[in-house]
C-alpha cells in the first residue's frame, strides 16, 4: 500500500470537516429573530407599505371633491396700441389693469355621493391597513419557508458527511481483507470508487446549502456581502401540533382572517363605489361665492362680489354614467364572489394542512424507526462482509438503505415545517 493511500482517508476527513465547520461558522439566528429582522429591514415589507400609502392617498382623492374649494386669480396688464396720439385725449381709457379674485364653493348635495365618498375613504383606509399586513405576512412566509429549506440542506449535509465516513471505513476493510488475501483488488476499487460518488455527493450538498443560505439572508433584507446568519435549531424542533390543528379548527369559517379580510374590503369598496358612480345620475347643488378687484391703480379698485346657489344637472353625456355604473357593478360582483370563494378556499386548506399534519405524524413514527432498522443492518452486514460472509456489493446495499431511510424521515419533517408554516400564514388575524 502507497503512502498517499495511508494518508489520504486521514486527508479526506480533515477537508470534509473544514467544510462542514466552515457551513457552520455563520451566525445562528432564531426563526423569531429572523422574522423581526426581516419586519424590519426586508425591502418587500418597505414597498407593502408604500402601497398601503398609495391606497390612502386614493382614499383621499375619494373625499376631496367634498370638501371646500378655494381659487385665486391675480393680475396685471399693461395696455397700449399703435393709434397716433390725439391732441384730444378720450377719457377713462385705461393705460393698465391690476385684478385680484378670489372664488369659494361647498357642495351641499350630490345624489348621496357625499356621504358615501367618506365611507369609501374609511374602507379605503381600512383596506391600506391590512394591505400592510398581507405584505408582511408574506415576508414571514417566506423567512419561514427558507429558514426551514436551510435547515433541510444542512441536516442533508449531516447524512452525506457519514456517508463519506462510512465509505473511509468501507474502504479501510476492503483493504485489510485484501492484505489476508480474502478478497482481491476488485473490492479495493469497487470501494474507492464509492467513496469518490460520495464525496461527489457531499460537495454538491455542500454548494445547495451555500444556495439556501444565501436565499434566506436575501429573503430577511440582508446584502450578502455582509456575514451570512445560519438558522438556528433543527427540523426535528417541532411545536406542538395538537394544539396548532385546534386553532385550525377553530379558525373553520371564522370572518377575521387576513385573506378573508382582504376580499371583504374589497367586496365592500367596490360597493360603495357602485353606489357613487350611481349617484351620479341627481343633480348636484353648490354654494358658491367670489369677490374680486380691478382697476389702474392700487388705490382705487372697483370692487365686486357675489354670492348664490347653483344647481348641476349632467342630463346627457352620451351614456357615460351608465357605462361607469355597469363597470362598477361587474367589479363588486365580482369582488362577492372572490369573497365567497375565498372563504371556501381556506377552509380547504385549512382541512388539508390538518390531514397532512396528522398523516405526516404517524409517517414520522414510522420512518424514525426504518432508519434504526436499516442502521442495525448496516452495522450487522460490515461486520458480516469482515468475516467474508457477504460481497461488497451487498454490503453497499445496506449502506444505501440507511442513508435513503435518513433522507426520507428528514424529507418527512421537511415537508411537517412546511405545513406549519402555510398554517401560520392562514392563521395571520386580521386587524
Amino acid at each position: 500500500m502507497s503512502l498517499f493511500m495511508k494518508i489520504f482517508p486521514l486527508h479526506l476527513i480533515l477537508v470534509s470537516t473544514l467544510l462542514l465547520s466552515a457551513a457552520q461558522s455563520a451566525s445562528a439566528i432564531t426563526r423569531e429573530a429572523a422574522i423581526e429582522y426581516a419586519l424590519e429591514h426586508s425591502e418587500a415589507v418597505k414597498m407593502a407599505l408604500e402601497s398601503a400609502h398609495a391606497i390612502r392617498g386614493e382614499a383621499d382623492q375619494a373625499t376631496a371633491f367634498t370638501l371646500p374649494q378655494a381659487n385665486m386669480e391675480a393680475g396685471y396688464l399693461e395696455m397700449g396700441d399703435n393709434v397716433p396720439d390725439s391732441p384730444f385725449p378720450i377719457p377713462g381709457y385705461p393705460e393698465r389693469e391690476i385684478s385680484a379674485q378670489i372664488g369659494l364653493n361647498q357642495l351641499l348635495y350630490a345624489g348621496g355621493r357625499i356621504k358615501k365618498s367618506w365611507k369609501l375613504k374609511d374602507r379605503l383606509y381600512e383596506q391600506a391597513d391590512l394591505t400592510a399586513e398581507s405584505g408582511a405576512r408574506d415576508v414571514k412566509g417566506a423567512v419561514r419557508s427558507r429558514f426551514n429549506g436551510v435547515l433541510y440542506q444542512k441536516a442533508s449535509v449531516a447524512i452525506l458527511f457519514d456517508r463519506v465516513e462510512q465509505r473511509l471505513t468501507e474502504l479501510e476493510d476492503a483493504r485489510d481483507l485484501r492484505e489476508v488475501g480474502m478478497v482481491t483488488s476488485l473490492d479495493v476499487r469497487q470501494a474507492n470508487l464509492n467513496l469518490n460518488l460520495a464525496r461527489d455527493e457531499l460537495s454538491a450538498a455542500q454548494a445547495a446549502h451555500q444556495d439556501r443560505l444565501i436565499a434566506f439572508n436575501l429573503s430577511m433584507g440582508r446584502s450578502v456581502q455582509e456575514e451570512l446568519w445560519a438558522p438556528d435549531g433543527s427540523l426535528q424542533d417541532i411545536p406542538d401540533l395538537s394544539g396548532l390543528i385546534e386553532r385550525l379548527q377553530a379558525a373553520m369559517g371564522e370572518a377575521d382572517l387576513l385573506d378573508i379580510g382582504l376580499a371583504r374590503k374589497e367586496a365592500q369598496t367596490t360597493g360603495l363605489q357602485y353606489e357613487i358612480a350611481e349617484g351620479e345620475r341627481f343633480p348636484s347643488l353648490m354654494l358658491v361665492s367670489s369677490a374680486k378687484s380691478s382697476g389702474e391703480e392700487v388705490d382705487g379698485m372697483d370692487e365686486s362680489w357675489a354670492l348664490g346657489l347653483q344647481l348641476q344637472w349632467n342630463a346627457f353625456d352620451g351614456g357615460l354614467i351608465r357605462s361607469r355604473m355597469a363597470t362598477r357593478r361587474a367589479q363588486h360582483r365580482r369582488a362577492q364572489a372572490n369573497l365567497t370563494r375565498a372563504q371556501k378556499e381556506i377552509d380547504g386548506q385549512i382541512e388539508s394542512i390538518i390531514v397532512n399534519i396528522r398523516s405526516l405524524e404517524n409517517r414520522i413514527r414510522l420512518q424514525q424507526e426504518a432508519v434504526a432498522l436499516s442502521k442495525e443492518n448496516y452495522e450487522d452486514a460490515r461486520g458480516h462482509y469482515r468475516a467474508g460472509t457477504i460481497t461488497l456489493t451487498r454490503m453497499g446495499e445496506f449502506n444505501l438503505n440507511y442513508a435513503e431511510a435518513r433522507f426520507n424521515l428528514l424529507r418527512i419533517y421537511f415537508l411537517l415545517w412546511e405545513k406549519i408554516t402555510d398554517a401560520a400564514a392562514i392563521l395571520e388575524p386580521a386587524a
